[in-house]
């Protein structure tokens, strides 16, 4: 970690103490845990998108049962996925709230984060139904396409620069809401929820990207894994944004231009 990071919030790697690497190596416990049910869970359905020849329609039918499952995956998969790149931010808040001899807070933090992600998962639902309904053709990559032109685009937003300076620092989030944290762990879950909005702000493009990719298809999910916690915890994040959004846009470019690439042919 560099004086940058430690800037931030997030302490030098050197520096944790002996509770904060067990914190750290609980979280990373449970996101292991969590693609190994990713894997175990993941439906044919929905290992395929838009680009990749969607499947069956049958689990994206309407109905609470179809929504409840999908729902559940949909909190695994974002455990497997962002647990590990919020792992550094957890450590900032546990050892910034620490003099203020607050316990306990950790676990609703934790949850108001998670909280964020299954209500986005509402709007996935929706999304992901819209996707199975165009089919997969050469006008379903063209809509791919764009949605990677789209995510491509907000790579390089103002809003997405604004919501990951945000994202990426517990200094600033506990400054501003530190007092609602030490009253207790309704305060701690407000500041859950306030970080996973950040969050939200930062990755909902790269979500659309993995719904049309395939949202249980286990590579494209490492990679989107990874590529959000370089963002997260790298000292130059810009860089890592903006190589995203150039391939992603040079992507949508191509796809545009010739979806044959992708489209079934016959």
């Amino acid at each position: 970690m560099t004086g940058t990071a430690q800037a931030r919030g997030i302490p030098s790697l050197r520096s944790w103490s002996g509770v904060e690497v067990v914190l750290a190596a609980v979280l990373l416990a449970l996101a292991g845990i969590s693609w190994l049910l990713s894997g175990v869970l993941g439906m044919p359905e929905m290992r395929m998108g838009l680009l990749t020849g969607m499947g069956s329609a049958e689990m994206m039918s309407g109905g609470p049962a179809p929504f409840a499952l999908f729902l559940g995956v949909w909190v695994v998969m974002m455990a497997a996925m962002m647990l590990p790149a919020i792992t550094p931010f957890t450590i900032g808040v546990s050892r910034l709230v620490r003099v203020r001899r607050r316990r306990g807070v950790l676990p609703p933090l934790t949850l108001g984060y998670l909280l964020v992600w299954t209500a986005a998962g509402v709007v996935a639902w929706s999304v992901l139904r819209g996707f199975d309904a165009i089919g997969h053709s050469a006008a379903s990559v063209r809509v791919g396409a764009v949605v990677l032109l789209v995510a491509g685009a907000y790579e390089f937003s103002p809003l997405k620069r604004w919501c990951l300076v945000r994202c990426r620092s517990p200094l600033a989030l506990v400054v501003k809401h530190g007092d609602a944290v030490v009253r207790g762990r309704l305060g701690a879950l407000r500041v859950g929820v306030h970080h996973g909005g950040y969050c939200l702000g930062c990755c909902w493009a790269l979500m659309v990207v993995l719904l049309a990719v395939g949202a249980m298809n286990l590579v494209w999910m490492a990679v989107l894994a990874a590529v959000i916690a370089m963002e997260k915890v790298l000292p130059r994040a810009e860089i890592v944004s903006s190589a995203l959004g150039a391939v992603l846009t040079g992507a949508g470019v191509v796809l545009l231009i010739a979806p044959g690439l992708l489209a079934p042919m016959g």
